[in-house]
């Protein structure tokens, strides 16, 4: 129960904005820690991957809530950061409305808004899962999930493509192109949930990852993007130092500049009247 509870407390604050008066001493939360704390201290590194029929798999389930919280409280859950062009400025995506199609059980539709610098573009896209793979990591304790009447029932791997269209009349907008990847865990009970715990694969513990390239409309102007759920997971891959600790993680202020200034004012840029959520 004990295990439950740590493992429900870091899922659900994820990204959790902290309030503090002192900017230096802010920090946010992360699932580095956790993936410390489910280690059982195995030499074997390599993850054992299955492929299997992704439809037997997600033709029955509807994996929007994965991808947004329902709960008109939980907004910022549905915000994520990334990073944008050849300098990785920060870039962020607010999912407003997600949900399965009617007719191709593996493609959800995701309607929101984008954030880079002071411009704000609505989009419209999809994302379309084509590869699942069931896995087995043998650094995670499995049996920290196992508690009550429940018990885990599998952890996969998907793989796929996102594209996301911004408003065409806007001055500065254009399309998101790229690969999809995402792990999550079955339970037995049927709950879902992202799964963080195996960084070595997939979305590096991101939870979900894209990574593709922005091409502006009617112009040759094309930048890299790679945006996730838990970017802190991966970020230092991409910017030296960018953050520091485990799971009370700093961001390392020679990055201020590139847009990290204000992650913890709690700005509800994606709301379109003054009216807040």
């Amino acid at each position: 129960m004990k295990t439950k509870l740590l493992l429900i407390a870091v899922i659900a604050v994820l990204l959790t904005q902290m309030s503090c008066a002192d900017k230096k001493k802010m920090v946010l939360q992360t699932h580095k820690e956790a993936v410390d704390s489910l280690s059982t201290g195995s030499n074997d590194s390599i993850v054992k991957m299955t492929n299997i029929d992704i439809h037997k798999l997600l033709d029955t389930a509807d994996l929007s809530k994965i991808f947004y919280n329902y709960d008109s409280l939980g907004a910022f859950d549905n915000r994520v950061d990334g990073f944008f062009g050849e300098d990785h400025y920060r870039i962020q995506f607010y999912f407003s409305k997600v949900w399965k199609d009617s007719l191709n059980p593996l493609v959800y539709h995701i309607e929101g808004k984008t954030k880079f610098k002071a411009n704000v573009a609505p989009f419209k896209g999809s994302i379309v899962l084509e590869k699942a793979m069931k896995f087995t990591d043998p650094k995670v304790n499995i049996d920290e999930f196992n508690y009550e009447n429940d018990s885990l029932k599998g952890s996969y791997s998907l793989v796929g493509k996102l594209q996301f269209e911004e408003d065409k009349k806007l001055n500065f907008a254009g399309v998101f192109t790229g690969d999809f990847r995402m792990e999550m865990a079955y339970m037995a009970s049927g709950d879902r949930f992202l799964w963080h715990f195996s960084p070595s694969f997939g979305s590096k513990g991101g939870g979900y990852v894209s990574a593709g390239t922005w091409q502006q409309y009617g112009k040759p102007t094309v930048k890299p993007y790679i945006f996730g759920k838990d970017i802190f997971m991966f970020a230092n891959d991409i910017l030296a130092d960018f953050s520091y600790g485990e799971r009370d993680i700093q961001i390392n202020e020679k990055y201020v500049p590139l847009g990290w200034d204000n992650y913890w004012e709690q700005d509800e840029w994606w709301v379109d009247s003054k009216t807040k959520m």
